[in-house]
């Protein structure tokens, strides 16, 4: 119930809507009882054989009959009680009763009396005396509140809905907005396909529910209580009768909604599997392909599709048993209410064994009346039932979405943010452990990334950062921009501990050039200003002629307007890895973060790339993770940093190096020899 109180917060702005929504809903129902209500002129004229104004007559003589009745009775009471002795205390318990009952039947009878004069001066000179007359009348109204009906149900649902999508969509962005300021490791360790689920299966069902929930399924109560409350005024006691069946049906529904909502979370669970199973396959449809794995794949859909059948078979039997047990509940409630008035008319009676059921004796117009206010509670509760199920499954959608806005990010935002000026002077990494989260117990054991690892880096100096696979080196560049934080120890930029600076206020000191070349399906110019959005197009164009992208560009009929495709996809490696580059110079950072930049490029690319560098990385701090170091790098590296296993193996230059750091011999000297 908690995520249904937090979902009023998304609600709050379009209150006005929802307003208007109930307003509608409410009106509807109130027609509905009206509706009902019409069976008893109805019956009253053409089975009894009564006029209406013969009627109100009767009522209002029979009423004041018993109001001079209940007046005697109340006037005897209280002579009674002024002559009953003061030591008489249980005798006066009793009088004191009675005197009560009595003024309770005597209010009764005065608002009985109101309504019957009402009725008698402004409604009944309007009404035609001709039977058939009156009938074509009663028809008409009841044609009338039906189009009423009809149009506050249309009115109410187009508004619910336009409520509930609105919503949705704040939730939508809400989410991603929250994605956006959590860690690269969270959101991996939440699996992106389980988050592609969430913002699209989960939250477009969530829209669908909301859309009934805000109009059948309020509506329908409402008309339920509506005819509840007519019924209530035709016999409260044997309406009374009818709802000791309430705490049963409550029970079952209760029942019902456990199973519901471990079925639900399953489901989205298993959608959720189906999502990354087919993310997993089309990203590397290559491998499928070329290994001819066609038919293993095609079993492994099949037996998730499985899965979600059964999870949705589970529920689809919930569901079919709501129906048919919340049916047989109200009508065994209507006939032990229908039943003994059925008594009472026949025997004109007022109690049963003594029990008092009426006030005064039924006619088979108020018993007709009853039974149709009665029934006319069971089809908006059965109808209730219907939508059960989706409001277990929109309670189920939130329980999960409120859970991903909830969870923290690994990387925390400091309380207190300190002032980062750009960098003048050191950057240091003072005794950094970092262990990877995992989502598996089991992963967690893992070996730590670094280990005690401390190092330092003036302003302005490039650093070379080398080592085996597997030993840190990507993972040292990542806690610059606080991908993720070091389990102990600090970085420190000028001194300041980048754990205490704001995020944004970090970020725009950096530029990130990864190895894996990250580009977006749009052109080469955005995918270039993504760097410096303000940027103006005569500096996009300088940043792509100094990282030679206008060396190939320049060659398209479009030129930089030229589409990258998915991933830049219509690029090859060299040219995506030379786009990227263009970003970062473009960002003009302080710090400049090159991860295996030439990695997985051409020759000719590697060496355009390192003539961009050897300009750029002037009078930057650069860090530069790399598999190769040819004569090229060594031009602009001022030291050599070699890693292993989390640790600084070794810090120098390369001829020092070579001398002091048998593993950098092992790895480099050859290569660097040859390259000589």
């Amino acid at each position: 119930m908690t995520h249904w109180w937090r979902l009023a917060r998304f609600l709050w702005p379009y209150r006005r809507r929802v307003a208007l929504s109930l307003v509608c809903g409410a009106l509807g129902a109130a027609l509905w009882g009206v509706e009902l209500l019409l069976t008893f002129p109805v019956v009253t004229v053409f089975v009894e054989g009564k006029t209406l104004a013969g009627y109100v007559a009767e009522q209002t003589a029979e009423s004041l009959r018993q109001t001079q009745a209940w007046r005697a009775a109340l006037e005897g009471v209280t002579r009674a009680l002024e002559d009953l002795p003061d030591e008489a205390g249980e005798r006066r318990l009793q009088l004191l009763r009675e005197q009560a009952r009595s003024q309770r039947h005597l209010n009764a009878e005065a608002w009985k009396l109101w309504w019957l004069s009402w009725a008698e001066t402004h409604l009944l000179p309007y009404l035609p005396v001709q039977p058939f007359h009156l009938l074509l009348v009663l028809f008409g109204l009841l044609i009338v509140a039906t189009f009423v009906k009809g149009l506050c149900s249309f009115l109410q649902d187009v508004l619910a809905s336009g409520v509930a999508e609105r919503c949705v969509i704040d939730l939508r962005r809400m989410i991603f907005r929250r994605l956006l300021h959590r860690d690269p490791q969270s959101v991996e360790l939440d699996s992106p396909p389980r988050l592609l689920s969430a913002l699209t299966f989960d939250l477009q069902g969530l829209a669908h529910g909301l859309t009934i929930v805000g109009g059948r399924v309020i509506r329908e109560p409402l008309k339920a209580a509506a005819c509840v409350v007519a019924a209530f005024g035709v016999n409260w006691q044997l309406t009374s009768l009818s709802l000791l069946f309430v705490p049963l049906a409550a029970w079952l529904f209760h029942r019902f909604g456990q199973r519901l909502r471990a079925a639900v979370h399953r489901l989205l669970d298993t959608m959720a599997r189906i999502y990354k199973f087919l993310e997993q396959t089309f990203c590397n449809l290559r491998v499928v392909l070329a290994y001819h794995l066609e038919g293993p794949f095609r079993r492994e859909f099949l037996r998730k599709n499985r899965d979600f059948y059964r999870h949705s078979l589970k529920i689809v039997k919930v569901d079919a048993l709501t129906n048919p047990a919340t049916e047989s509940l109200g009508m065994t409630a209507v006939v032990v209410a229908v039943l003994p008035g059925a008594y009472l008319v026949l025997r004109e009676t007022t109690s049963i064994w003594g029990v008092k059921l009426a006030s005064e004796p039924m006619s088979v117009a108020e018993l007709t009346t009853l039974y149709t206010l009665l029934a006319g509670v069971l089809d908006p509760l059965r109808k209730f039932s219907k939508y059960f199920t989706t409001i277990k499954q929109c309670g189920s959608v939130l329980e999960r979405t409120f859970r991903l806005l909830d969870q923290p990010s690994l990387v925390p935002q400091s309380p207190t943010p300190q002032f980062l000026p750009p960098l003048r002077h050191t950057i240091e990494f003072r005794d950094v452990c970092l262990r990877y989260a995992a989502a598996d117990a089991g992963l967690s054991e893992r070996t730590s990334a670094l280990n005690g690892l401390s190092l330092q880096i003036r302003a302005g100096e490039t650093v070379a950062i080398v080592g085996p696979n597997g030993c840190g080196k990507s993972t040292l560049l990542g806690l610059l921009p606080r991908f993720y934080d070091p389990t102990s120890g600090s970085v420190l930029i000028d001194g300041v501990d980048v754990r205490d600076v704001r995020l944004a206020e970090l970020r725009r000191q950096l530029a990130w050039v990864p190895q894996d070349c990250v580009l977006f399906d749009d052109t080469i110019a955005e995918n270039i200003r993504y760097g410096r959005p303000d940027a103006a197009p005569a500096e996009i164009r300088d940043a792509a002629r100094r990282a030679y992208v206008s060396e190939f560009a320049d060659r398209w009929p479009l030129g930089l307007e030229t589409r990258v495709g998915e991933g830049g996809r219509e690029l090859s490696g060299g040219q995506r890895q030379r786009v990227a580059l263009a970003r970062a110079i473009l960002r003009d950072p302080r710090i400049l973060l090159l991860d295996e930049p030439t990695a997985a490029v051409d020759a000719q690319s590697e060496r355009l790339i390192h003539e961009s560098l050897r300009e750029f990385v002037q009078g930057r701090t650069t860090l530069l993770v790399t598999h190769q170091l040819g004569q090229a790098v060594l031009q602009y590296v001022d030291r050599i940093v070699v890693l292993d296993r989390g640790r600084v193996l070794g810090i120098g230059r390369h001829e020092e190096l070579q001398e002091t750091c048998p593993l950098y011999c092992q790895l480099f000297v050859p290569r660097a020899t040859r390259a000589a």
